[in-house]
């Protein structure tokens, strides 16, 4: 085959390329706009049930406008070394049935084992964590994947503290927490993530701050 002959047909396949590129790309991004709005919708169906588990004496739980954007600039490492790498992308005050504030929920992200975590935390204003939820977590089936059981959750549930402890089997105080199931990672995690939350808003949150550990 002369140059010629060629030229036109690496013409034709470069162009045929393109064109299959295009449409996909116009594919992806219509399945994207259809798709969106009913993954957002069941993703925050699955945050507020979590809301709900961790902060069950709420009667309404309203979203903190102002603690969102402040968490939203701040380093959480500035206010303790520990919370690097955790981020928080969500505050909400929890109210009783008049109207009143009887705490917070704080949703805060990590790092786990392979994958983010997502941690949502009640805290009231006395300085007791009511519960936390693991709304996220896609870690090692039979490791990381095991918090997620009651058994380790309900160990947050009812204490009162500003900080966990990771312990390995020797667990001593309510605020200590041992590595559940072998999975020291994102057992850390979990608890690095609580502990960022609690930390940012006994630092911000109105009527917070100063819990001692017990």
């Amino acid at each position: 085959m002369s140059n010629k002959n060629k030229k036109p047909s690496i013409l034709r396949d470069a162009l045929s390329l393109t064109l299959i590129t295009i449409i996909c790309s116009f594919a992806l991004a219509f399945v994207y706009e259809i798709t969106k709005d009913p993954i957002k919708a069941q993703e925050d169906a699955k945050k507020n049930e979590g809301y709900q588990v961790v902060f069950s004496d709420a009667a309404e739980l309203v979203t903190d406008e102002e603690l969102v954007a402040l968490a939203a600039e701040t380093d959480l490492s500035s206010l303790n070394a520990d919370y690097s790498g955790v981020t928080i992308d969500d505050v909400v005050q929890a109210l009783d049935g008049n109207g009143n504030k009887i705490g917070y929920i704080v949703k805060s992200n990590v790092r786990g084992y392979s994958s983010t975590i997502s941690v949502a935390t009640g805290y009231s204003l006395e300085g007791v964590v009511q519960g936390i939820e693991l709304l996220s977590i896609n870690d090692t089936p039979g490791f990381g994947m095991e918090l997620t059981n009651p058994e380790f959750k309900d160990r947050f549930s009812g204490v009162k503290t500003n900080h966990f402890n990771v312990t390995k089997g020797n667990a001593a105080n309510e605020n200590d927490i041992d590595v559940y199931s072998g999975s020291t990672v994102s057992t850390t995690a979990v608890v690095k993530a609580v502990n960022a939350g609690i930390g940012f808003l006994t630092e911000n949150a109105e009527g917070l701050g100063g819990v001692e550990n017990e």
